[in-house]
């Protein structure tokens, strides 16, 4: 076994994040660790690679540990240098000081390079460049760029490419397809599939999980629980065991309330009283004696009853957790608008003295919902931006008459402006009612109901909201970009099924293909100044 947590805690405060932590990875071992946004994912890798101590249980290594974790910087220089693992440099160096001394060498100084030389050699060193070159090309990055100059998402590829080239038995990634396009993290994929070395895979990114994945744990309110398979295998077996769990909890319920209605029933003939009155003296001892054994009796079955309730508590079926990810209004439909939707000829795009794109014509017919595909910088962004009229160009784009669309940005950027939770929920649409705004206000636990400060959101309350806005819109098209950036899973697939319950048409870029392959209709490739449709 090469890495073994066993009653792993860790506590910050007095919050804890984890308790109870057991999980062994072996040779080959890949896998997958989902969680929501803040239940501690990260916290769990750095425990493992032993960055962090745990507040309770062990870790232990038999093996080298490598963690590729999400925020990160590279230092100045080339992209080769900041991708060369600090091992293979120190190598490099003594390696180098050892050949420079090779012309007045003793015998000392023979098996000083000998050994300098093995080392070099064990840390990759004389293949390093040509293995660099092809996780650079498979990760989109030109080996010419300065590392100090490198955007975020460049950054976090060339950390990725860094750590896969670093010798290590169990590799820990934390978000790894972060950044990446469709092609990218194909060629992960790949590349995890055809190393020998174990993984740890922290992701969002269900189409990844599924295809690299063997084994499933998830993170959920401070437990760790695993599944065989990978996601899609591993989250249909746990929807089954959580309807059994409905099941028996349900069974238990009735149970006990039988229980507790038959307890009141003989409690309540217990304490009937005698009535003397009417009894003739001969028969008031046993009349009394009657009645005291009678509540006796009753009283000892009630007893009983309470017992069996007890018994029952027990060896209770949990009650199953409720994930209220979105609010559900009773609203009225939307117009459906014209069937022609968006009709764009000849469409030409330039920043600056670069062409982003050429020649583009598209139809959009209504309740289409297409997707837009294509490599980082290939033009998706930019093409949204041009159909929602917020960048120049040439050619003509024709919205259909009295269409009402509403637009999300990979940032949020549709919140600027916007200062409480009620505006931002009458902005997405007009004519809710006071009532309606604060059911949407307590479906996202906020004290302050309509009123709350957007600047008071935490992070999963930012991503709650923004799904009610999606919900509750009345605009008969929706154009997103990047709509899963900073979700975690849970909600994703609440986005899922809000789009698949838009009767309107959708516009979106991602490279979330498997939200692509369950929600669009249509595909569009963006790439090289053109759009073609993917068939």
């Amino acid at each position: 076994m090469l890495l073994r947590a066993t009653e792993v805690a860790r506590i910050y405060g007095d919050e804890t994040v984890f308790e109870g932590v057991n999980v062994e990875i072996g040779a080959g071992e890949r896998l997958a660790l989902i969680g929501e946004n803040g239940s501690g994912k990260s916290t769990l890798l750095r425990v493992l690679a032993g960055l962090d101590t745990p507040d309770g249980g062990t870790v232990t290594r038999t093996g080298r540990v490598a963690l590729l974790i999400q925020h990160t910087q590279t230092e100045a220089g080339t992209l080769l240098d900041a991708m060369t693992p600090p091992e293979l440099r120190r190598a490099q160096q003594v390696f180098e000081l050892a050949s420079a001394a090779l012309g007045n060498a003793d015998d000392a100084g023979l098996n000083a390079f000998t050994e300098a030389e093995q080392a070099y050699r064990l840390a990759g060193g004389y293949d390093f460049e040509a293995r660099a070159a092809s996780v650079l090309d498979g990760l989109g990055l030109d080996a010419g760029l300065n590392a100090s100059a490198l955007s975020g998402g460049q950054t976090r590829r060339v950390m990725l490419a860094r750590l896969l080239l670093s010798p290590a038995d169990v590799y820990l990634l934390d978000e790894p397809t972060n950044h990446l396009d469709v092609g990218g993290a194909a060629w992960l994929e790949g590349w995890i599939r055809d190393s020998g070395a174990a993984f740890v895979l922290a992701s969002h990114d269900r189409a990844f999980l599924d295809a690299v994945a063997g084994r499933t744990a998830e993170l959920e309110r401070g437990v760790l629980t695993k599944y065989p398979g990978a996601y899609t295998a591993a989250m249909d077996l746990k929807a089954t065991l959580r309807e059994a769990q409905e099941r028996d909890y349900a069974a238990f319920r009735r149970k006990r309330a039988a229980l507790e209605e038959e307890q009141r029933r003989q409690a309540s003939k217990g304490g009937v009283e005698e009535n003397r009155r009417r009894a003739k003296d001969s028969d008031k001892f046993r009349s009394t004696h009657k009645a005291e054994r009678g509540q006796q009796i009753f009283s000892a079955r009630a007893k009983a009853m309470q017992k069996q309730i007890d018994r029952l508590d027990a060896h209770a079926t949990a009650r199953p957790f409720q994930d209220r990810r979105t609010v559900r209004l009773d609203l009225p439909s939307a117009p459906h608008g014209p069937s022609e939707v968006l009709n764009v000829r000849n469409l030409r795009v330039c920043r600056g003295e670069n062409e982003i794109l050429d020649s583009v014509t598209l139809d959009v017919r209504r309740g289409e919902r297409i997707a837009l595909i294509g490599p980082n910088g290939g033009g998706k962004s930019t093409l949204l931006g041009a159909l929602l009229v917020t960048l120049p160009y040439t050619g003509e784009i024709r919205w259909g008459p009295g269409l009402t669309v509403y637009a999300a940005g990979q940032h949020g950027e549709e919140l600027s402006g916007l200062s409480t939770v009620g505006g931002a929920l009458l902005d997405a649409n007009p004519d809710l009612t006071p009532h309606q705004l604060h059911e949407v206000a307590a479906g996202l636990n906020l004290p302050g109901g309509p009123a709350f400060a957007l600047s008071g959101l935490s992070g999963g309350q930012r991503t709650r909201l923004s799904l009610a806005r999606l919900s509750v819109t009345r605009a008969q098209v929706l154009v997103l970009d990047e709509p899963t950036n900073h979700l975690d899973i849970r909600a994703i697939e609440a986005l899922e099924g809000v789009l698949l319950g838009f009767p309107g048409t959708v516009l979106f870029a991602s490279h979330d293909r498997a939200l692509i392959g369950r929600v669009a209709t249509r595909v569009w490739v963006v790439n090289g100044g053109g759009v073609q449709e993917s068939i």
